[in-house]
């Protein structure tokens, strides 16, 4: 298992605003969550399968890019990180 915390600003909600993007990594799922503040939050997860091949493979940066584009596609949440990766 494996645990991310990073810092991000969300751009697609108005104005950008700043929140946190916390995510775990297992071998065959991931979940993560979006955090503002108790009243504005958004959750995503994936499983393997044989379209997307799994995580396991990814690089820390591949796999928080995958977290990135599933926000976007499946919650219309588009983010940047706020430091480098």
């Amino acid at each position: 298992m494996r645990e991310y915390e990073r810092q991000i600003l969300v751009t697609s909600e108005g104005p950008a605003f700043a929140a946190t993007l916390k995510a775990i990594r297992l071998p065959g799922s991931w979940y993560a969550v979006l955090w503002e503040s108790p009243a504005r939050y958004a959750t995503f997860s994936q499983d393997r399968t044989e379209l997307n091949g799994g995580f396991d493979h990814l690089s820390d940066r591949d796999f928080l890019d995958r977290v990135q584009l599933v926000a976007s596609v499946t919650g219309a949440i588009e983010f940047e990180f706020e430091e480098a990766l």
